[in-house]
C-alpha cells in the first residue's frame, strides 16, 4: 500500500517532471529565448550594419512585412542597383488566391530598400514592373552614383525595430499629430488611407465585419490548411526555414505561450483560437482601425503600391512608439468569394466603411499603444535570398551609358 507521504513525493516529482517538460518545450518553441536563434540573425545583420552598398538594400528588404511571414522574394544584386523578383511558390493558397497579399509583401520590401539607399548615401529610383516580358520581375531599384551626400531618411532607424504586434494593446487615444502622420503615408495618388477611431460607428462596423470574416475563414478548411502550412510549431523549424509564424510571435502572454508550447501541433484548434483572439484581444484593445484603398485591388501595380504604403505606415507607427498589426480577414474573404464565384457578400458589406465605393479595401489594420515590445519573427538572411546574376546585361548597358556620359562631359570641357 502506498502511504500519503510517498504519494505526495511521487506526485511532486510528476509535477516537477511536467514543469520541466513544459520548460523544455517552451525553450524548444522559442517562447523562452535561451538558445541561439539563427532565424533572427537577419535583424542583427541590419541593425549592426553588416552589409554595405547594394547588399544593404537587400538586408533591409528581408525585414519587410509579408503575409504570414512568407517572404515571397528573391533579389539580384549589381553595382548599380537591385532587382526584386516574386516567388509564387511562397504562396498562401486559398488565403490569397490572386497573389494580392503576396504582392503587398513585395511592395513592403521595395519600400524598405528605397529607404535603405539613403543609409548608404545614394539616391534611388524605383521602377515597378520594369519588364513586360517577365511579370515576376516586380521592381528594379536603380541607385545613383557613389559618393553622393545625403542624410538617412528619418524612417531608416525604424526598419530594424518594426515588428507586428499581435498582442493586446493598452487602449487610449492616439495623439492627433501621430494620427495625421499615419494618415499621410499613402505615398501615391493611386492609394488612399482611411483611419477611424475604434469606438466610432465605423470602427464598430469594422470590428463586426472582421469577426464575421474571421469566422468564415475558420470554417473554410482550405483556407485554414493554407494558413497552417506557414505555422512553425517547433523552434528547429523556425530556425531551419526562417519564415512563417510561431507561438512566440502570436501575441499571447508569455505564460499562455509557454502553456501552449507544451501541447502538440493541433491544426484543428487554430481557427477557433484565431477567432477568439480576434474577438477578445485584437479588436477591443485597438485605438484605431484602418484601410488601405485602391481602385482595383487585383491590379499588380496597385497591390505593390498598397504594400509600400503599409510598410511606410508601420514604420511611421514604430517611430511614433505605436503598435500595429494587419487585420486582413475582410479583404481575404472578398478574394475568396471572388475566387469561388459566390455572391460578393463581404465586398458589399465593406461599402459601409467607405466614403467612396469606387475605392476598394485591399489592406486592413489596427494600431494603438503597445503593452510591451513586440518580438521579432524569423527571417531568411541576405545569403539565402540572392538569385542568379540576372542583372549582368543591364549592368553592362548602364556602365556603357555612364562611360558615354563621361566621355561627352570631357569632350565639352575640351572645347
Amino acid at each position: 500500500m502506498i502511504d500519503r507521504r510517498t504519494a505526495l513525493r511521487w506526485g511532486g516529482g510528476a509535477a516537477l517532471g511536467v514543469a520541466g517538460l513544459g520548460l523544455a518545450r517552451a525553450i524548444d518553441q522559442g517562447v523562452i529565448p535561451i538558445l541561439p536563434r539563427p532565424g533572427l540573425d537577419a535583424w542583427g545583420d541590419w541593425n549592426n550594419g553588416r552589409h554595405n552598398g547594394p547588399l544593404a538594400l537587400v538586408a533591409a528588404g528581408v525585414l519587410a512585412s509579408s503575409p504570414h511571414n512568407t517572404q515571397p522574394w528573391q533579389f539580384a544584386v549589381g553595382r548599380l542597383g537591385v532587382d526584386i523578383f516574386e516567388v509564387p511558390v511562397r504562396a498562401l493558397g486559398a488565403m490569397d488566391p490572386f497573389g494580392r497579399e503576396r504582392l503587398a509583401g513585395l511592395g513592403a520590401a521595395i519600400h524598405n530598400m528605397a529607404l535603405a539607399s539613403t543609409a548608404i548615401g545614394r539616391s534611388a529610383h524605383v521602377r515597378l514592373l520594369p519588364d513586360a516580358g517577365n511579370p515576376l520581375h516586380v521592381a528594379r531599384v536603380v541607385l545613383g552614383p557613389e559618393g553622393e551626400r545625403m542624410a538617412p531618411h528619418p524612417l531608416v532607424a525604424a526598419i530594424g525595430h518594426r515588428h507586428v504586434d499581435r498582442g493586446g494593446y493598452a487602449g487610449g487615444a492616439i495623439a492627433p499629430a501621430k494620427v495625421a502622420a499615419l494618415a499621410a503615408t499613402a505615398g501615391s495618388p493611386l492609394v488612399r488611407i482611411a483611419l477611424f477611431d475604434a469606438a466610432s460607428a465605423r470602427g464598430r462596423r469594422f470590428a463586426d465585419l472582421t469577426i464575421d470574416a474571421t469566422a468564415a475563414i475558420a470554417a473554410d478548411a482550405d483556407m485554414m490548411a493554407a494558413s497552417h502550412s506557414w505555422f512553425r510549431h517547433e523552434r528547429r523549424d523556425q530556425d531551419r526555414l526562417k519564415d512563417g509564424l510561431g507561438i512566440a510571435t502570436s501575441g499571447v502572454s508569455p505564460f499562455i505561450a509557454a502553456a501552449g508550447a507544451m501541447l502538440p501541433d493541433q491544426p484543428a484548434s487554430e481557427g477557433p483560437y484565431w477567432l477568439a483572439s480576434t474577438r477578445e484581444t485584437a479588436l477591443p484593445t485597438a485605438s484605431l482601425f484602418g484601410l488601405i484603398l485602391v481602385a482595383d485591388p487585383w491590379d499588380r501595380r496597385s497591390a505593390l503600391l498598397a504594400g509600400m504604403a503599409w510598410q511606410r505606415l508601420h514604420l511611421t507607427a514604430t517611430r511614433a512608439g505605436l503598435a500595429a498589426q494587419p487585420l486582413n480577414q475582410l479583404p481575404e474573404m472578398i478574394d475568396r468569394e471572388r475566387q469561388l464565384r459566390r455572391p460578393p457578400r463581404f465586398a458589399r458589406a465593406a461599402d459601409g466603411l467607405l466614403d467612396d465605393v469606387a475605392w476598394r479595401p485591399t489592406f486592413a489594420l489596427r494600431t494603438g499603444n503597445p503593452m510591451a515590445p513586440a518580438r521579432a519573427s524569423p527571417r531568411r538572411p541576405v545569403s539565402e535570398v540572392i538569385g542568379a546574376p540576372a542583372r549582368l546585361d543591364w549592368d553592362v548597358e548602364q556602365a556603357r551609358a555612364e562611360t558615354a556620359a563621361q566621355d561627352a562631359a570631357l569632350a565639352r570641357r575640351g572645347k
